[in-house]
């Protein structure tokens, strides 16, 4: 395993709350490729899910200090559309998790429609009897619906959800104090010339502790702009105060996966 972080000490500490290293990824990219892209970007730990699962868990076991990683549901890309319906699959997902060490479940893709399926119960109350932390990729609806199931979860909102809009945002967090939001794919919506909009600035001011920054390393090419996205993303957040900016670039993913980075140190 590899262990050690080669950074520039200019930089601020940074959690990259959203990474995918899925078949492709890996056929492009070793795990020593993936810690060399965090290192030359200044990233100190990764938040990566995969499919299959397994590529997740390799990577975390190569270098368990830098990756915090979430069991992936899909068998394959060709599942997102439909696990929802595989009525088997919170079974499947149980028994993967006693197996190797994860710290969420996700990224779940899920629209309105499908908001009430018996499937995301089933996974919403896994993920809270675990205390892991459930990344959602979909509607308002479904955020409001996992926490109907389990108040008591966590839940990581990807990409400030498929409404981004300061108002929706800062009511679903007003409701639900148990969900954080992650920005990735949004830093043009958001800063769309480096600079950070007021209305998206003062989101952030209003609620401090619930933002995280994250790439999302969707596909083989992501992982090839890694350095300039991360580069991107340090430059809306530089201005900002502390101890603000060290809470989106850092200290709220630590927070939001406190229990599994205190369960290492145990280790």
């Amino acid at each position: 395993a590899t262990s050690g972080f080669a950074h520039d000490p200019t930089l601020p500490a940074m959690i990259d709350a959203h990474a995918h290293y899925s078949a492709p990824d890996a056929a492009a990219l070793s795990a020593e490729d993936v810690l060399a892209r965090l290192d030359a970007a200044g990233v100190r730990r990764m938040v990566v899910t995969s499919s299959p699962p397994d590529l997740a868990q390799a990577l975390y076991r190569h270098a368990p200090e830098r990756i915090i990683p979430l069991l992936g549901v899909y068998t394959s890309d060709q599942h997102k559309a439909n696990w929802v319906h595989d009525t088997d699959l919170p079974d499947r997902v149980a028994a993967h998790l006693q197996h190797g060490t994860w710290a969420g479940i996700g990224e779940l893709h899920l629209f309105a429609r499908d908001a009430r399926q018996p499937v995301f119960a089933a996974l919403v109350r896994l993920a809270a009897a675990r205390t892991l932390v459930l990344m959602i990729h979909g509607d308002a609806e479904v955020i409001e619906q996992a926490f109907a199931t389990a108040p008591e979860a966590r839940v990581l909102w990807a990409h400030l959800g498929t409404q981004p809009e300061p108002a929706v945002l800062d009511a679903m967090l007003s409701r639900f104090p148990r969900l954080w939001i992650d920005t990735s794919v949004r830093d043009e919506r958001i800063a769309p010339d480096g600079t950070l909009l007021p209305a998206w600035r003062a989101l952030f001011e209003r609620h401090p502790d619930r933002f995280v920054v994250a790439v999302d390393t969707f596909s083989v090419n992501r992982w090839q702009q890694y350095e300039t996205v991360v580069a991107g993303i340090r430059n809306w957040v530089d201005p900002l105060p502390q101890p603000l900016k060290s809470k989106l670039l850092h200290d709220n993913a630590a927070q939001l996966f406190e229990s599994f980075l205190l369960q290492r140190t145990r280790q």
